[in-house]
């Protein structure tokens, strides 16, 4: 208790100057009847910061204590209250974690130590921005207990007849709501031939004792998918919290090299990426899809052991070729290592090989052409003043060698998926009456699923690649010698190049509508849900997040059993990267253009993918160029 300090008795002088008087009463008659000496007048510069930090942490521990007596359950459970459960998560981890906001300018897996290299300014301009949107996040946000308290306030003091503007509130725990968000976007069933897409998560999160952090990651992508699908400030805060603790809990366990080569990990660093994605952040993309890199090296050939781990490598090396192909830059050595081991353990005539090693080869070429790497989008300086990287003189063998071997590239691939089995096959479905914003022309492509689609539209991406570097050097060759490009008689290749482009340009627009969730995959007719339960009920135990309680009272509720796994995400999220390819073709219309713009526009308004909206304006502005165009 703080004491007045004021003498009982004191002369008008010193009253008037606020002092101690030496001839008052030498304590005040509270300090006297508490029987303390007084201290006498303080210095009230002293009473402007009072420490309230226990006090306040005091009365959120009573808050979160008395809710979970009144709700029968232990806190950090999931309830069947509107997103309880992940509410007193937050709130737990506000008072024993420290700031749940950290600066995680660390927070990216490196190559030497699995950290991040803050020296490279691209890594340190990609984390403040990952800071900026999460430091943006209020705490008032964070502290609301349901989702669109703000509206149902509003319309309550307005009376019943405005009740049916109020947003259903989420009546299920919000952590399970955004697992299935997450499950029905992104995960792509497994469906011989195809392997799917990040099909092993649920048996990841079964068979991992350890899967926290790839917890965290999973629901930052679900929240942040269910606030853009409901337009609810309060998940996207949730999204970002989520994200930035997942980080930060990364970060830890990647200290243990155990935990690093565990599967949860590199599958973490995976969907961050997505999450990045999502958040239009490239930079932040690159440096996740490196730290999975880096991961693969780790985890060395004993990650092909599994089944799993086999998967896990061609979902990450599938990445890596896009960010390869979007620098210009050839494989890493190392990781040409790791994928001699795993070429024991995959058929050489299968698809998704033959696709992969084209592409490794064609990256190899364009680091020979054009050693300085290219990059898809140019600034605009660049494009109006045509520079960029400069061209080396090539002697005319060594342009025919590049050039045969272009053409070498581009003909076994088409030969070779020409041969496919009928499974592997699609097929051209001829409409009517086309929908000129759902379907380019008047065809579109039906795929078995998104698996099989992802793996033709690899093949297409290296002969697309292939052809425009047989155009350039055939244009190269005939500015250097003119006699030579005449005399082989080389107007009549150049001629077929670009009509071949333009074929696998109509190819790859012609597979959007199904990735894009317009037309359903067959294989989702036939494939049976994932049984939550089955999952969850062999690893949890009472009182945690995933416990057989909230199973046992939502996992109907949330239509586990009857949810449709289409992989709408993902498919968005691969369509993205088609669709800038094909939108950076000089042969390109006005109309192919603005079609491949609204078809971006509409990925990031439906999918809420930020990324594609970035993509649709460097489409649109022509900033996207050829990778060796000069």
């Amino acid at each position: 208790m703080v004491y007045c300090g004021r003498p009982s008795t004191s002369c008008n002088n010193c009253r008037a100057k606020k002092r101690r008087c030496d001839k008052a009463v030498p304590e005040c008659g509270q300090c006297r009847r508490m029987g303390q000496q007084c201290p006498g007048y303080r210095d009230p510069t002293s009473l402007i910061f009072r420490d309230e930090s226990s006090q306040v942490g005091d009365k959120v521990r009573a808050r979160i204590t008395k809710r979970d007596a009144s709700r029968g359950h232990t806190p950090g459970s999931v309830g069947p209250s509107q997103g309880a459960g992940l509410q007193v998560q937050l709130e737990q981890g506000l008072l024993n974690e420290g700031p749940l906001f950290t600066d995680h300018t660390q927070s990216i897996v490196g190559n030497d130590a699995l950290q991040v290299n803050n020296a490279s300014p691209k890594s340190n301009n990609a984390s403040s921005n990952a800071l900026e949107r999460v430091t943006s996040s209020s705490w008032s946000e964070l502290g609301s207990e349901n989702v669109g308290n703000d509206e149902q306030d509003r319309a309550e003091g307005e009376g019943p007849d405005n009740q049916k503007a109020i947003p259903p509130p989420f009546a299920l725990p919000l952590d399970m709501i955004g697992l299935n968000y997450f499950l029905a976007h992104y995960v792509v069933r497994q469906s011989p031939p195809s392997p799917g897409f990040l099909d092993y998560v649920p048996s990841i999160l079964t068979l991992d004792d350890e899967n926290e952090i790839l917890q965290g990651a999973i629901l930052a992508v679900g929240y942040a998918g269910l606030a853009h699908s409901t337009c609810q400030v309060d998940l996207r805060c949730r999204s970002r919290a989520m994200y930035t603790r997942t980080i930060k809990r990364m970060n830890q366990a990647l200290t243990d090299p155990q935990t690093a080569r565990r599967h949860s990990t590199i599958v973490t660093v995976l969907l961050l990426s997505l999450y990045e994605f999502g958040e239009s952040s490239l930079n932040g993309w690159d440096q996740h899809i490196q730290g999975a890199t880096s991961l693969l090296e780790l985890r060395g050939k004993a990650q092909f052991t599994t089944p799993v781990g086999l998967q896990i490598f061609k979902d990450i090396f599938s990445h890596l070729l896009i960010n390869c192909l979007r620098m210009g830059s050839a494989i890493p050595a190392p990781l040409r290592m790791i994928r001699a081991e795993a070429a024991k353990a995959i058929s050489a005539s299968d698809p998704y090989w033959v696709a992969s090693s084209g592409l490794v080869e064609i990256m190899d070429l364009y680091s020979q052409i054009l050693p300085e790497g290219f990059d898809f989008i140019h600034s605009n300086e660049a494009v109006s003043n045509g520079t960029g990287a400069t061209e080396r003189q090539l002697p005319i063998d060594e342009l025919e060698r590049y050039l045969s071997q272009a053409l070498d590239i581009d003909h076994r691939l088409e030969s070779r998926f020409s041969e496919c089995s009928p499974e592997w096959q699609f097929t051209v479905v001829q409409l009517a009456s086309p929908d000129p914003t759902r379907v380019h022309g008047d065809t579109y492509y039906s795929y078995h699923d998104a698996g099989i689609v992802g793996v033709w539209n690899d093949m297409r991406t290296c002969r697309v690649l292939a052809n425009h570097a047989i155009c350039h050097l055939l244009l190269r060759g005939a500015k250097s010698d003119p006699s030579w490009f005449f005399s082989r008689n080389y107007t009549d290749q150049l001629q077929e190049t670009s009509r071949t482009m333009r074929q696998i340009r109509d190819d790859i627009l012609a597979s959007v509508p199904q990735q894009m969730s317009y037309f359903p995959f067959p294989a989702q007719e036939h494939l049976e849900p994932v049984d939550l339960g089955q999952y969850f009920r062999q690893t949890t135990v009472p009182g945690t997040k995933w416990s057989d309680n909230s199973l046992a009272t939502s996992n109907n509720s949330l239509g586990f059993e009857h949810s449709t796994y289409t992989g709408a995400g993902v498919g968005a999220y691969f369509a993205s990267w088609m669709l800038l390819l094909a939108g950076c073709m000089h042969t390109n219309s006005e109309d192919t253009r603005q079609w491949i713009v609204a078809q971006l526009r509409h990925i990031s308004l439906q999918s809420g993918l930020a990324q594609a909206d970035f993509f649709a304006d460097c489409v649109q502005s022509s900033k996207v160029r050829p990778p060796l165009s000069t």
